[in-house]
């Protein structure tokens, strides 16, 4: 029998330096309320409010204690702090413009004070930005057949549920005694079915394991004439826009 819900999680994927949506995020879960707050990491990139968005994280570190978890966006900046390229040299040209312009933006070093973790864990539920394997590797979890590879994987290291980011897209799939789950984006939507930026409510015990989007409403044209009035090129610029249209 179950004990009842005993933590509620409030969490937050892939902000991708939009100030809007990440902000309205926080005040919509903060209002709801939660015993954890988790951001799944990456801050930036993509987005034109880098410092804003970087702002709000701080601030929720200080104020809520949540807990920050490295992405592949965030480790990418940390490495070119200390000039490591390879895989700031594997991006597409759009996506190192966009990496150059948000590093114009910002303090050097300025993610370096954040208190990262490579991952959470909580009983039977585990959480990371990509996935349950090792730190740095960002396979995607899209597909049935992806996520049920991350399943067997969770039951290998003894929890029952995980929870990411990374793709951009809500998907699920239980399979067993297992779930493992994406949350959607706050910075760029991806799912072509739903294209509201979104963050997610997790409850779970022993035995029980709930796991709620929570969509986010924004101005997605004052979106679009902010990258627009930006001096990135306008290859980089269509790119940027067309999660939003």
């Amino acid at each position: 029998m179950s004990r009842g819900l005993t933590m509620k999680l409030a969490i937050l994927s892939d902000l991708h330096a939009v100030a809007d949506t990440t902000e309205r995020a926080l005040e919509a879960a903060r209002t709801e309320g939660f015993d954890r707050l988790i951001i799944l990491g990456d801050i930036l990139t993509y987005g034109v409010q880098p410092k804003r968005t970087l702002d709000l994280v701080s601030n929720a570190v200080a104020r809520d204690n949540a807990i920050l978890i490295l992405g592949n966006h965030d480790q990418l900046y940390l490495d070119l702090d200390k000039g490591e390229t390879g895989y700031y040299d594997r991006l597409n040209e759009w996506i190192r413009e966009s990496v150059d312009w948000t590093r114009a933006q910002l303090e050097p070093r300025c993610l370096d004070a954040l208190p990262w973790r490579e991952s959470w864990a909580s009983g039977q539920l585990f959480v990371a930005h990509a996935n349950p394997y090792d730190y740095g590797d960002w396979t995607y979890l899209r597909t049935d057949q992806e996520l049920g590879w991350a399943c067997r994987i969770l039951a290998k290291r003894d929890f029952r549920w995980g929870v990411f980011g990374h793709t951009h897209r809500a998907v699920r799939l239980d399979k067993g005694d297992e779930t493992a789950a994406t949350i959607g984006s706050l910075g760029q939507p991806r799912d072509r079915k739903d294209r509201r930026p979104q963050w997610a409510v997790v409850e779970f015990d022993d035995d029980v394991f709930k796991l709620e989007a929570r969509p986010v409403e924004f101005d997605v044209k004052q979106h679009l004439a902010e990258i627009a009035a930006t001096s990135m090129g306008a290859k980089t610029k269509e790119r940027l826009a067309m999660f939003f249209q």
